[in-house]
């Protein structure tokens, strides 16, 4: 066998130990892979890792409108943000019932828009306080306004969330 042949076969072998294997365990929970990184299933959540970068967590897709939670880093903050293929109005805010109780809104001033306006995200300290009501809640209702007013309502169960929370931040430590 010649060299470069070896080396390639050698190569592809390690980089095939670095992906994990369809139906690996990684942090408890059986993962595949996913875009170069790995991917689990908690419930209705699915959570996916890159190696040694971004973790996200998609939480729903209603009308191609998505909510998720990304984190940069094991000890970056979570960051909540809203994907679209239609431009998203980030003036109108957004609308968010936690177990049926009173709606709490987050104002625009809190809404961080791409030039494009089909991603906004919510800013650090505001996703901070989102993610600490919703692993306290059992549903959230999220509503999202489209430039031309059409509004789409996410209706969320959390149940999940925690644990697919705890899988990010064991795969992250990794």
């Amino acid at each position: 066998m010649n060299r470069r042949l070896s080396t390639a076969l050698a190569a592809i072998f390690i980089i095939g130990l670095a992906t994990p294997a369809i139906g690996a365990e990684i942090c408890g929970i059986e993962a595949t892979a996913s875009n170069g990184g790995m991917m689990v299933k908690t419930g209705a959540f699915s959570a996916e890792c890159m190696p040694k970068g971004k973790c996200s967590i998609s939480l729903s897709s209603v009308d191609n409108v998505a909510i998720a939670l990304e984190r940069a880093s094991v000890s970056g903050s979570w960051l909540a943000l809203v994907k679209s293929t239609s431009s998203i109005d980030s003036g109108a805010g957004f609308d968010l019932v936690f177990d049926g109780e009173d709606e709490t809104r987050i104002a625009p001033d809190f809404l961080i828009a791409a030039e494009d306006m089909k991603s906004v995200r919510v800013d650090d300290d505001v996703s901070d306080i989102v993610l600490t009501t919703m692993l306290r809640s059992k549903t959230m209702n999220a509503t999202v306004q489209l430039i031309g007013g059409k509004k789409i309502v996410h209706e969320v169960a959390l149940g999940d969330l925690a644990t697919a929370t705890k899988w990010v931040d064991c795969a992250q430590a990794k």
